[in-house]
């Protein structure tokens, strides 16, 4: 048996670091090739409806025929749809990479938890190595974005997948039990409405803001690297609190006080006077999703027989917030601009604390 047992942390840092090193420089790629912020928010939404889907499909797959399979095959696909990335040159062609490498993505992405919740890994520690993925990917996209160019980073990316693949490769089998899921998982999304329901306003807030935040922060007086370094503040602090926190904290807690610092937070970047205010309160958001996304996850590992398909599920609420959240932000955008989206963010992550905490009352 191989004695290091951390090759689903090194693919979670990989392959987050492959994803979000590019986040926030997709708009300001999109930007370059000519497409216009109303259309932006347009490929975020179709990206949002393909991932929706996606993510809940092979979710219940892995509980069907396994997660190691498809962990495998996502991985892979996702290498070769990021080098794609560089070949576009219009509003189509891109918007047809973006969704190939969406549904790439969510092939593995709720088999891997789920298989590392089956394997007696704390999901605590396992989402923290996705948080310094997240950090290290956005440091070194920036920094090769500002010295090098925004294209290069796509073939960057596709080798972070490449060698979470590699890693892929040394997963052991564990106990798996297939399951028999019907197509509407109506008794999974009723035990864990209270996570979903919150989840999915609070990160529909989250997505309006990110839309534009690239473009928000170069207002401000960012550049390239700083927009990098932004996410990577967040991510180093999600990665402390979460391998250092998250497991001792009861989960109704965590869920809770992750909504309401995010209330705080988007509220704060509303009233910013410059770039380096925003990077000091990247440290505040790093608290509230370490605390949300580990809450919402251990809740849902905990509680539900079919993990995969559960946290598939929490995927698709991930996944249809990105498709909410950036039509909030175009149509905020045009009467109060940046600033404006940042205050109905705050509003909307303050409401879904208040949707938690009476749903889980019910329970």
């Amino acid at each position: 048996m191989d004695k290091f047992n951390y090759y689903p942390h090194l693919i979670k840092f990989f392959s987050a670091g492959a994803v979000w090193g590019i986040a926030n420089y997709i708009p300001i790629f999109a930007s370059s090739i000519g497409i216009a912020d109303a259309d932006i928010g347009l490929i975020a939404s179709l990206f949002a409806i393909a991932m929706f889907f996606s993510t809940y499909f092979f979710g219940r797959l892995a509980d069907i025929i396994g997660r190691r399979p498809l962990i495998l095959i996502g991985l892979l696909l996702s290498s070769v749809s990021f080098v794609l990335y560089s070949y576009a040159t219009d509003f189509t062609s891109f918007l047809l990479v973006r969704i190939l490498s969406g549904m790439a993505i969510s092939i593995q992405a709720s088999a891997l938890t789920a298989y590392a919740h089956d394997a007696g890994h704390k999901l605590g520690r396992l989402t923290a190595f996705e948080s310094l993925g997240i950090a290290f990917g956005s440091t070194l996209m920036g920094a090769i974005a500002l010295f090098i160019d925004i294209v290069t980073i796509f073939a960057v990316s596709a080798i972070f997948f490449f060698l979470a693949f590699v890693a892929s490769l040394k997963l052991e089998k564990t106990n798996f039990r297939k399951a028999s899921i019907p197509l509407f998982p109506y008794r999974i999304l009723k035990r864990n409405l209270s996570v979903y329901a919150s989840f999915f306003i609070r990160h529909s807030a989250a997505n309006s803001i990110w839309v534009f935040w690239g473009l928000y922060l170069l207002q401000l007086g960012g550049n390239l690297f700083l927009v990098g370094l932004s996410m990577a503040i967040n991510t180093l602090t999600q990665f402390f609190v979460m391998f250092a926190v998250t497991d001792k904290i009861k989960v109704k807690t965590l869920v809770s006080l992750g909504t309401l610092l995010s209330a705080v937070t988007f509220f704060s970047f509303g009233i910013a006077a410059d770039i380096w205010q925003i990077l000091l309160m990247q440290i505040i958001l790093g608290f509230s999703w370490a605390f949300l996304y580990v809450g919402s996850i251990r809740w849902i590992a905990d509680n539900t027989k079919e993990k995969a398909t559960g946290l598939g599920l929490l995927g698709s609420v991930i996944n249809l917030s990105m498709l909410t959240g950036p039509i909030i932000a175009t149509a905020v955008i045009y009467f109060g601009g940046y600033r404006m989206i940042m205050f109905v963010a705050a509003a909307m992550a303050f409401a879904s604390f208040v949707v938690f905490d009476v749903l889980a009352r019910r329970k």
